[in-house]
Order: structure tokens, then C-alpha cells, then sequence
């Protein structure tokens, strides 16, 4: 996947998730799906460990987050 695909897949994504949430779906829903979707993609290409390994960086990321002020 060359970089314009990746940006297209993103926008495509992108439209499918403000179509969902302008259809009355939660935006918390809508998020969940597609993490859950993820997640699921994510186990099945990747061994055991690596699949672990992703799964910790992204808790440590989140709690990274947590302590920073965004705006």
C-alpha cells in the first residue's frame, strides 16, 4: 500500500464513520466497532507475541493521554 491508497482508505473510512454517526449511531459506538474491528484484524495476521506487544503499546499510549492536556 503506497501512501496515496493509505490516505484514500483513511477518507473512505473516514465518510462510512460520519455517515454511521449522522444516521443516529453513538460516536462511542461507531468507535468501538471499528476498534473492535481492528483489534480483530490485528489477531488474525499477527503471531502471539506481536499481537501482545501491540496490545501493551496502545494501553501505554492511552495512559500517555491521560496526562497530557490536549487542545
Amino acid at each position: 500500500m503506497d501512501e496515496k491508497q493509505l490516505e484514500q482508505a483513511t477518507i473512505r473510512l473516514q465518510i462510512l464513520v460520519m455517515e454511521l454517526i449522522e444516521e443516529g449511531l453513538s460516536p462511542l459506538a461507531v468507535a468501538g466497532v471499528v476498534q473492535a474491528g481492528a483489534t480483530r484484524m490485528y489477531r488474525a495476521i499477527l503471531d502471539d507475541k506481536e499481537f501482545e506487544d501491540l496490545m501493551v503499546s496502545v494501553v501505554d499510549s492511552s495512559r500517555e493521554l491521560n496526562n497530557k492536556t490536549l487542545h
